[in-house]
């Protein structure tokens, strides 16, 4: 059967494995690694990716659920641009969990030793106690191995960057 929107307009939607981000409260830690997680710290969990395509344009929308909570955000843009478009979805997704502005610096799926691995880089604004001071910001990188799409694990590097780093 012929797809009613033409060949230059498809739909996708997929579940996403559901991988836990951990939440503890504001780090005032430099290494957020060596931080230990709080116990019974509630984890969102990554529950869908849907694309849209329409001609050169791409729509992702990422979907979150944190204790029967729903976190969901969508991004377009040119279709070329489609592993920063989701990465940006992943971040605005979980932003109002972060307490401070965050943007992505980059996405990207790169090959190290064989494998196809999601990196992204995301700059967040360090809270401070003095209004008149210059904002700081923070560096946060995460990255996750490709286990099936790159949109899957994109989302999931964007979410390990900020993994440490969210407040409920």
């Amino acid at each position: 059967m012929d797809d009613p929107d033409g060949p230059e307009h498809r739909d996708h939607l997929r579940v996403a494995r559901p991988k836990p981000l951990s939440l503890i409260e504001r780090s005032r830690s430099i290494d957020p690694v060596a931080e230990p997680l709080a116990e019974g710290t509630p984890r969102p969990a990554l529950t869908s990716i849907a694309l849209r395509t329409d001609g050169d344009r791409v729509t992702a929308t990422i979907t979150l659920a944190l204790h029967g909570r729903v976190l969901s955000a969508s991004q377009s843009g040119d279709a070329g641009d489609r592993t920063r478009i989701v990465a940006e979805a992943a971040l605005e997704s979980v932003a109002q969990l972060l307490g401070t502005p965050a943007s992505l610096e980059s996405a990207q799926v790169v090959e190290i030793s064989g494998r196809e691995i999601a990196i992204s880089v995301v700059q967040m604004q360090l809270s401070t106690d003095d209004p008149g001071s210059r904002p700081r910001f923070e560096v946060l990188v995460g990255s996750a191995i490709v286990r099936g799409d790159s949109e899957d694990a994109t989302a999931r590097s964007v979410l390990s960057a900020l993994n440490r780093r969210l407040g409920v």
